[in-house]
C-alpha cells in the first residue's frame, strides 16, 4: 500500500492538514519550503497517511519556521502510535505516568504540539467512544 504525504501546520489548535499531496517523504520536505510562504513563522511538521495517519516527521527548524528548536537536520520520524502514548501519558490523571512523560527527553514531542495534533493521532475519537 502506498503512502501520501501532507504538511502539517501546528501552529493552529487543532493542527491544519494542509491540502496538498507528495508521493515521497523528500518531495514533502521540498514542499514544505512552498508552504512556508503562506504559513510564515508557523511550526510545520510532515504527516504519512495510509488512510489514518501512521507517522509524522519532525522536520529541522530551518524547514519550520516555528515551533521548539529541535536538533535534527531534515526530519526524525516518529510512528503515530507511539506519539499517541505520549499525548495520554501527558494528560495521565496517574502522577508517576504524567511526571515520566514529563522527564523524558521528548524535546520534539511537547505537549502543546501533541494536544493540537489530536483529532490526527485519532485521540479525540477514542475520548467520545469511551463509555
Amino acid at each position: 500500500m502506498s503512502s501520501t504525504y501532507r504538511v502539517l501546520c501546528l501552529s493552529h489548535a487543532p493542527a491544519i492538514v494542509i491540502d496538498r499531496d507528495f508521493n515521497t517523504p523528500d518531495d514533502a520536505v521540498d514542499g514544505v519550503t512552498s508552504v512556508v510562504a503562506e504559513h510564515p513563522h508557523c511550526d510545520l511538521m510532515i504527516g504519512r497517511y495510509s488512510s489514518p495517519l501512521i507517522e509524522v516527521a519532525c522536520l529541522s527548524y530551518a524547514y519550520r519556521g516555528g515551533g521548539p528548536g529541535c536538533s535534527h537536520k531534515r526530519g526524525k520520524w516518529v510512528e503515530s502510535e507511539w506519539l499517541r502514548l505520549l499525548a495520554l501519558a501527558y494528560e495521565s490523571t496517574d502522577p508517576r505516568v504524567h511526571e515520566a512523560a514529563r522527564k523524558g527527553r521528548f524535546s520534539c514531542w511537547t505537549p502543546e504540539r501533541l494536544h493540537r495534533l489530536r483529532p490526527e493521532l485519532g485521540i479525540d475519537d477514542e475520548a467520545r467512544e469511551r463509555p
